[in-house]
């Protein structure tokens, strides 16, 4: 017998053994790239949240304090930096997060007990995750990926 034909036997013995291993390897895979879409897309939209709360309380600055109907002002203002901020997001996720023009974007306006004649403006952007990615759920395992309830972003800025 050569060491040809030895071979051949050999792999004729191993004929699907790649197919098993990568039948049992392949959920992990999946599992794990699935994870990693998902929360990379979640990150993007959290570090986008937070900007779009960040430009819009810039944007509360920029409003002249003497006009008439100042806190409306800042507050059309303010939508309207963070709708523009958020303009990339498909439709469907513009309208939960946004609204129809903005009007889902909290600005509140507080004074502060330390200094009285100034205000702060307080953006509050949320998104609600549910829906937003399909989970699986495992018996022993629980829900995969897990995902959170809301992303929340918030800036304040004092006038």
């Amino acid at each position: 017998m050569t060491a040809a034909s030895t071979g051949l036997a050999a792999r004729a013995g191993q004929r699907g053994g790649a197919a098993v291993e990568f039948a049992f390897v392949f959920p992990f895979l999946f599992l794990l790239m699935y994870g990693v879409i998902v929360y990379s897309y979640l990150f993007v939209l959290q570090e986008s949240l937070n900007f779009a709360a960040q430009e819009a309380a810039e944007a509360a600055v920029a409003v002249d304090a003497s006009q008439t109907g100042y806190q409306n002002l800042v507050q059309t203002r303010a939508r309207q930096s963070a709708v523009l901020v958020l303009g990339w997001l498909p439709e469907a996720q513009k309208a939960r997060v946004l609204g129809a023009n903005g009007e889902k974007v909290s600005v509140a306006f507080s004074t502060s007990a330390d200094q009285p004649l100034t205000s702060v403006v307080t953006v509050t952007i949320n998104y609600e995750v549910e829906g937003l990615f399909p989970v699986l759920n495992l018996y022993f395992v629980g829900d995969i990926p897990p995902l959170p309830a809301q992303l929340t972003a918030r800036a304040a800025v004092r006038i």
